[in-house]
């Protein structure tokens, strides 16, 4: 029998735990496992390392960080074309939201046993048009509040590393934000007007552990949107419980609707937007769900 080859994909800005690090230490050991490990030791680095173990035929691409680690990682199998290769994660991140909205049982001793008998489940990933381009996502992106906190907190990790607050980029983005003015197209829904926030789903939780879309599924062919348009930054914390215990946003300018498949487009002020805490630019998005398009091992 040949040997699984596996790729552990470290992003190097974070110490690993020690569970973690046992977890690689027990793969290494294992006669029946071809353990590879790459480093990285800057941003986007993960893309090129993961497009790489996909394209010299690596089985399984493992993921060991957090969020931004993990979307990377999507980004280099997808752009691979690879479809037969394994995403599988190793939380080691912040927030973990991604892996904590999947309700997994992520019980690391059970790890290998997973790999090498293949337990995996197949899951959406979102393709994503912005202002850098195209780029993917396997939990959500948001434009609006969500997009203006991830380019505070990126500036804010230029001079306080990756230890940045996330809090206190929330509460700077309160500080003179206003609302644009989107037009939303999609197939069964359309919108035009001032918008809080619109976060297009395919997890539930983003934000350090809030719960965006409580109705989100990862396997279910469809994009979850949730958009807070006249909603105000005093009704966002008062619901701020309701986030964080998985509740939907009670507020009649709260809504909920699914698609395939939406059209965002600024016609007045600036609007920024994120994708799995990944800082997009400002400017139209256009999202569509590649169903089934990434095998996730399931532990």
């Amino acid at each position: 029998m040949m040997a699984k080859k596996i790729a552990f994909i470290i992003n190097g800005a974070r110490k690993l735990s020690y569970q973690v690090n046992q977890t690689i230490t027990r793969c290494e050991n294992q006669s029946n496992i071809e353990s590879h490990s790459f480093i990285t030791k800057g941003p986007k680095e993960a893309i090129l390392f993961a497009r790489d173990a996909c394209l010299n035929l690596f089985d399984v691409v493992i993921a060991v960080g957090g969020d931004g680690t993990v979307n990377e990682v999507v980004n280099g199998i997808i752009e691979s074309k690879n479809s037969a290769v394994t995403l599988a994660i190793l939380a080691n991140g912040t927030g973990n939201d991604f892996l904590r909205g999947t309700n997994f049982l992520l019980n690391q001793d059970s790890f290998i046993e997973a790999l090498l008998a293949n337990t995996t489940k197949l899951v959406d990933v979102a393709k994503i048009e912005s202002s850098i381009g195209i780029s993917y996502f396997i939990n959500i992106a948001d434009i609006g509040f969500g997009g203006k906190v991830v380019q505070i907190l990126d500036k804010q990790r230029q001079f306080s590393g990756r230890k940045a607050s996330y809090g206190l980029a929330i509460l700077r983005a309160f500080i003179g934000f206003r609302k644009p003015f989107l037009k939303i197209e999609t197939p069964d829904f359309n919108f035009e007007g001032p918008i809080l926030m619109v976060a297009i789903c395919n997890g539930t939780i983003f934000g350090n552990g809030l719960t965006i879309n409580p109705f989100a599924q990862i396997n279910d062919g469809k994009l979850n949107v949730t958009l807070l348009g006249k909603v105000s930054l005093l009704d966002y914390i008062m619901n701020l419980k309701n986030l964080k215990s998985g509740k939907k946003i009670s507020h009649p300018e709260a809504i909920y609707f699914e698609t395939k498949n939406i059209e965002i487009k600024v016609v007045k002020g600036i609007a920024v937007s994120e994708a799995d805490g990944e800082y997009l630019g400002s400017g139209n998005l256009s999202v569509s769900v590649l169903n089934s398009s990434i095998s996730l091992l399931v532990y």
